[in-house]
């Protein structure tokens, strides 16, 4: 039997009477070191400094938090290692709430009251299980996944692996997933479901199918899960990324906005809602969800400055040109020499497009690498609509013809043309569509069907 005299108890929940009795019942199992916290700041605060081993966390923490939400911003910033224990204390009238959260599994859930003995017993077969994967752990944290691959492939042959079969199944696909195999991570979560029908391994075909940009087989499958899993709001996120990729950015940002009402703590969602309705076109609802973000998203460095980019698109969308101006001067120096290439671009065209004066310059010296590197969809964007302003089509049309022909054609392609016809240059923008259409008919026609490349 393990010795929690040698472990470390963290018990979290805003009621002292609630606090005392779980740590007499650690007590009572050996514990020596039970520390408090009272709320969902203070546990971070502990959980940043100090890492226990057992955490014993109230689902209800008060202020309208509960322990699915920590449990989700420790992972979110991984805070919270594979080793440590994560167990849910819940009453039975949350009972449902917690095993229905798909994604967001804590390592066990205890109904209260509970004896010491009924503590141990899980306790003891979630340490069981943590040492039987913690070779596995180890290298997927040094991200050696070719190594945590072969420690899964072991287990899964032996006799203790049969207890932990389907978990060791789910790792491997996430595991691959991770690492950028996308096709082996679709195969192996297929290969889950032709013995049990998990929600999460039809997420994760979905998911691979996403990455590999077969949207329309990827839409297919999140909606069986949505359908049958409601409360799997991670697959409603999916759903509406998914949904933005084809160009259905209404659709997406009504999902997204149903599901951040059920989860209004949910600040990773409110970012993909801001996203999906600037793509819509709805700048209210954009500002308002970063507005929510910047106000109330208090883990040390969860604001980013892409974060800031954001809220001040949001505003330059709504016409407010002194708001985003403003905002984007208030990035300190620190924050902007520390941005990539990326970020650069993006900060130094909203600059140029809300200030010329201020913006310009900067705009201008970096020219000559946006005419070479490679950006995602919403920095494209950006250096489209600021070029169009500043007259400078060699580089709006570049930017254009380059996002036309990515995967992302269709997730852009509303808000290029919207930004090209307010120039007056949609027919220079159905100009570029259609040489973008012949150069990939030409590249169609030059690979034979079987080659890799068609595929």
């Amino acid at each position: 039997m393990t010795d929690y005299s040698k472990k470390r108890f963290l018990v979290i929940d805003d009621q002292s009477q609630a606090r005392d009795a779980l740590r007499t019942v650690a007590q009572q199992l050996g514990a020596f070191a039970v520390e408090f916290a009272s709320n969902y700041q203070d546990a971070i605060f502990r959980i940043r400094n100090n890492m226990p081993d057992i955490i014993l966390c109230d689902y209800m923490l008060g202020e309208g938090r509960s322990g699915q939400q920590l449990l989700e911003e420790l992972r979110r910033f991984n805070l919270l290692p594979d080793e440590t224990i994560f167990m849910m204390v819940t009453g039975e009238q949350s009972y449902e709430q917690v095993v229905s959260a798909v994604e967001l599994i804590p390592d066990d859930y205890i109904i209260k009251p509970f004896s010491p003995d009924k503590l141990l017993l899980r306790l003891e077969r979630i340490v069981a299980k943590k040492l039987f994967f913690a070779g596995y752990y180890k290298e997927k944290r040094k991200q050696e996944y070719a190594n945590a691959l072969a420690i899964l492939e072991a287990s899964r042959e032996s006799e203790a692996g049969r207890l932990y079969r389907f978990e060791i199944l789910r790792q491997r696909a996430e595991v691959f997933l991770a690492s950028g195999d996308v096709k082996s991570a679709e195969t192996a979560y297929r290969n889950i479901l032709e013995n049990y029908e998990f929600p999460w391994a039809r997420a994760g075909v979905a998911r691979s199918l996403h990455k590999q940009n077969r949207l329309q087989e990827a839409r297919e499958e999140i909606d069986r899960v949505v359908a049958s899993t409601p409360h799997f709001f991670d697959a409603g996120d999916l759903k509406a990324s998914i949904c933005m990729a084809q160009g259905e950015h209404a659709e997406a940002q009504q999902i997204l906005d149903e599901i951040a009402k059920k989860t209004p703590r949910n600040y990773l969602r409110k970012r993909l809602l801001a996203e999906a309705a600037t793509l819509n076109g709805d700048t209210e609802t954009a500002l308002a969800a970063m507005a929510d973000v910047i106000a109330n998203d208090t883990m040390p460095g969860a604001i980013s400055a892409e974060d800031r980019l954001a809220t001040a698109r949001s505003h330059i969308n709504a016409g407010d040109k002194i708001t985003a101006e403003k905002v984007l001067l208030g990035i300190r120096d620190s924050e902007l020499q520390k941005m990539g290439l990326m970020e650069q671009a993006s900060f130094a065209a909203l600059l140029a497009i809300s200030s010329v004066e201020k913006g310009k310059i900067r705009f201008a010296g970096l020219r000559p690498a946006m005419l070479v590197t490679e950006f995602n969809t919403t920095t494209r964007l950006d250096i489209m609509r600021a070029a169009l302003s500043l007259d400078d089509h060699q580089l709006a049309d570049l930017q254009s013809g380059q996002l036309m022909a990515s995967p992302d054609a269709k997730k852009a392609f509303s808000a290029a043309r919207t930004l090209y016809a307010l120039h007056g240059r949609e027919k220079d923008f159905r100009e570029i569509q259609r040489q973008v259409a012949l150069l990939r008919i030409k590249h169609d026609e030059d690979v034979p069907p079987n080659s890799p490349v068609a595929a």
